[in-house]
């Protein structure tokens, strides 16, 4: 078992501190009593009428009387001397009381181990920690009993002469335990509510780009392997946890953007960094341009987020710096299930956001029998990119065309979230034409959905927004220096998700 981290600590001090002083002040009235009077009868310190304790001999005479028969006995063994005697019982005395706080250090005692969730629990909130704290005083018992069983019959057969001490002291014990684990619960109950409202504010939830579904909190895996739940105030602490080894794993907002998260479904290693996320889908057929338009957007995200002294760092490989850098001879997306891509924002003035967009290859939107669903790539997503070529369609070259594409998406887009295929859905959707750059003349925003009518794609246009509430048309280009406005779909998306990250990177929608 791990040592018990400082909080705990300065829990089990105040706690034990208190009823040991307690039991100390005790101890001293007894010996007083004792060599005052030859007779030894258990005092509890309590001041009243000019005395400074209560004889307890008094009121349980019978008890004490067995007490001082036994201590009588065993120093008439030893000596026969009435002042030997005497000191030989004031000696026991001693013994029994440092026997009964001894237990207090056991293992079994102490123990704050967490079982299912391997995070050390505050000691107060341990499960039966009212029993456990009571039983303190008697943990030569069960300390001996844990190392092994047979050991127990020596703590067994120096009970009567500690016997009364824990008694004494397991009564001392229940107000400091009390007013502790009250103190402490009021202290987790305010670090919640704190935490829980700064939790909704900043991050709400995160998404996995390996398994693409979203939850409210990842699991954390400790620096030294145990996997953990996300620390959050509770009973492993208001301020820190510290899994089992002692390791500590602060559970504030605002201070957690450092730990190694895992997915809590598909247990992959992912980065949340407790940031804001929002999450994009693209949608076209092949060679229809939606990776060099995600990595031309990526790259001038970057670059306009540096004028405003935001940090972009893209933590996946499909649109690293080097990816950007060769945006113009990116290959063709892979089919089957790929991991998003994921890119953090920072600034000194703004949580962290997250960006994940879902680059799904053309091929599993082509029309044919025994389509792979994936399931959790439209679960959740926060807007749709529907790219297409608009030299394809307009020189009608082979190849699936926008309406063929988009029945094939909506098959599996409705099939996986459940909703009726005719109900109509509130998500931003929208309809970029790509390689704007080889269209002459280039085409605007305003001219897509026309160009859309004089291509056949009529119905497209129809379906597409009697499905979907908010549209909106973009034409774009990708390919060379000039292609800035391919950050524009994306970043009208983001608007419509997170105001505040929209405001932090100055790119025009319009």
């Amino acid at each position: 078992m791990a040592a018990m981290n400082g909080m705990n600590k300065a829990i089990v001090g105040v706690v034990f501190g208190i009823a040991l002083i307690y039991s100390a002040l005790s101890l001293m009235l007894t010996a007083q009593n004792l060599i005052e009077t030859g007779t030894v009868s258990m005092f509890l310190f309590l001041p009243h009428g000019g005395e400074l304790g209560l004889d307890l001999g008094e009121y349980i005479g019978m008890v004490t009387g067995l007490y001082d028969d036994l201590l009588s006995t065993i120093s008439g063994y030893i000596t026969t001397d009435a002042d030997t005697a005497k000191v030989v019982e004031l000696a026991l005395v001693f013994v029994g009381f440092v026997l009964a706080a001894a237990g207090m250090a056991t293992p079994p005692t102490l123990d704050c181990q967490g079982r299912d969730n391997p995070a050390q629990y505050l000691w107060t909130h341990r499960p039966r920690s009212f029993a456990r704290c009571l039983g303190a005083p008697w943990g030569l018992i069960t300390g001996a009993w844990a190392k092994h069983k047979v050991l127990v019959i020596v703590p067994i057969i120096l009970l009567p002469l500690y016997v009364w001490w824990s008694v004494l002291m397991t009564i001392f014990l229940i107000v400091p335990y009390a007013l502790m684990k009250g103190v402490i619960g009021a202290r987790i109950k305010s670090a919640a509510k704190k935490e829980g409202r700064e939790y909704e504010r900043t991050t709400q939830f995160a998404v996995c780009p390996k398994c693409k579904r979203n939850f409210v909190r990842p699991k954390v895996k400790c620096k030294c392997g145990l996997d953990l739940d996300y620390p959050v105030p509770n009973e492993y602490g208001y301020k820190n946890h510290y899994c089992n080894k002692g390791h500590v794993i602060p559970c504030t907002a605002g201070k957690r953007s450092n730990l190694r998260t895992v997915c809590p479904y598909c247990g992959a290693d992912i980065e949340t960094r407790e940031a804001m996320p929002v999450s994009i889908a693209m949608v076209g057929a092949v060679g229809a341009g939606k990776t060099t338009m995600m990595l031309a957007a990526v790259g001038t995200i970057t670059s306009q987020a540096r004028t405003r002294d935001v940090t972009v760092e893209a933590v996946t490989p499909g649109v690293s710096k080097q990816a950007v850098m060769a945006k113009d001879v990116a290959p063709k997306t892979a089919p089957g299930e790929l991991d998003s891509e994921c890119v953090f924002l920072r600034s000194r003035t703004m949580q962290d956001k997250e960006i994940i967009i879902n680059d799904i290859s053309g091929q599993e939107f082509e029309p044919r029998e025994g389509k792979a669903l994936f399931e959790e790539y439209y679960n959740y997503t926060d807007g749709i990119i529907f790219a297409f070529d608009p030299i394809a369609l307009a020189r009608q070259r082979r190849g699936a065309t926008p309406m063929e594409v988009f029945e094939s998406f909506h098959y599996m887009f409705t099939q996986i979230t459940g909703i009726s295929p005719s109900k109509r859905s509130t998500i931003p959707f929208a309809v970029v034409a790509t390689r704007n750059d080889v269209m002459n003349p280039p085409l605007r925003d305003d001219q897509v959905r026309t160009f859309l009518f004089q291509n056949g794609q009529d119905g497209f246009v129809k379906v597409v927004e009697s499905l979907f509430s908010d549209v909106r048309y973009f034409a774009v280009s990708s390919y060379g220096d000039d292609c800035e406005g391919a950050a524009r779909p994306f970043w009208w998306i983001v608007s419509k998700t997170d105001a505040e990250l929209a405001g932090a990177v100055p790119i025009q929608v319009d």
